[in-house]
């Protein structure tokens, strides 16, 4: 699992080196790397790109979904050498795979001087989006508020259109099964409201991470950027990364995307690919539930637990 090869959308078929890699995405400014949370081959190569990445340019930014605008004060004084790491995973809420995937990163850029930006929305707030809409956030006191991007766009397109194809699959994101059971008016109703909620609640997410990543290049022109994200944020040039563009519509942006050998076909078969995409073909993690009444189960737990928050 820990076994991974890099290939570029032009030539999928052809393995590539990571100084290969490193050198073409030298020349961009902006860098999104889309991970499978906790797969340990992503982890390992998001590291060796970094510390790749920074050879060819020491004003490098690492930004990261896995930390929140309002720990950004945290990571500062982490990285100044103020605090310790056990202060900085609580104070920040560290993801509780910190230690195993990405402690070496924040280690990396601390010892190396590089910034780190802490660019996702507060969970909190994006939960509060979820239940209650995006109206919710015109109550937020400004010291809240200031942690969400300003703008969210949640209008209809691809990434809608795939977000929500993602929750019939993913009852834990917001949506439920029960839709395919309850064929009335009034559930129908509910559960396109709660649809369109959750999809606010990822654009919470989307945008502020775009206006995070353009906040530091406008005040940090010379800077390339490093961002990590799960890869639904970045896929296709999707979600984050068209915000981030329509913010700086001048920037030049690369993706990086994980790839199984079952999806490597796929790719050969499509006939327009971004021309500046990487993937990294990985191995694919245990599947995660077999029966389906363990999955239901576990979205439960996971939706109980989200509301008790």
């Amino acid at each position: 699992l820990y076994q991974h090869q890099w290939l570029l959308s032009a030539v999928p078929d052809k393995p590539q080196s990571l100084s290969s890699i490193a050198e073409k995405l030298a020349d961009y400014d902006v860098i999104f790397f889309g991970e499978l949370h906790t797969h340990p081959a992503i982890h390992l190569a998001q590291m060796e790109l970094l510390q790749a990445l920074q050879q060819h340019n020491v004003n490098l930014t690492l930004s990261m979904e896995q930390f929140e605008r309002d720990g950004q004060i945290y990571i500062d004084d982490y990285l100044a050498g103020k605090i310790g790491e056990k202060y900085l995973i609580k104070q920040a809420r560290a993801w509780d795979n910190y230690p195993s995937s990405y402690r070496p990163l924040l280690e990396y850029a601390r010892h190396h001087q590089l910034p780190v930006i802490a660019a996702n929305a507060p969970k909190r707030a994006v939960l509060c989006v979820a239940r209650k809409g995006l109206e919710i956030l015109d109550k937020m006191p400004d010291s809240k508020r200031q942690h969400i991007a300003q703008t969210i766009d949640t209008s209809a397109g691809e990434y809608y259109d795939q977000y929500m194809a993602f929750l019939t699959k993913n009852s834990s994101h917001g949506a439920s099964r029960a839709t395919k059971q309850k064929d009335n008016d009034s559930m129908s109703k509910i559960m396109q409201t709660m649809g369109q909620r959750s999809f606010a609640a990822q654009a919470v997410r989307d945008d502020t991470m775009a206006e995070s990543i353009a906040h530091h290049l406008q005040n940090n022109p010379q800077r390339q950027v490093l961002h990590l994200n799960g890869s639904f944020h970045s896929n296709g040039h999707l979600g984050t990364v068209e915000r981030l563009a329509k913010r700086l519509p001048e920037l030049k942006i690369a993706v990086i995307s994980p790839i199984s050998e079952s999806e490597q076909a796929d790719i050969r078969d499509k006939k327009q690919l971004q021309q500046d995409e990487v993937f990294l073909l990985v191995q694919e993690l245990p599947q995660l539930f077999i029966q389906d009444k363990h999955r239901t189960k576990w979205s439960h737990e996971v939706l109980k637990k989200r509301m008790a928050n």
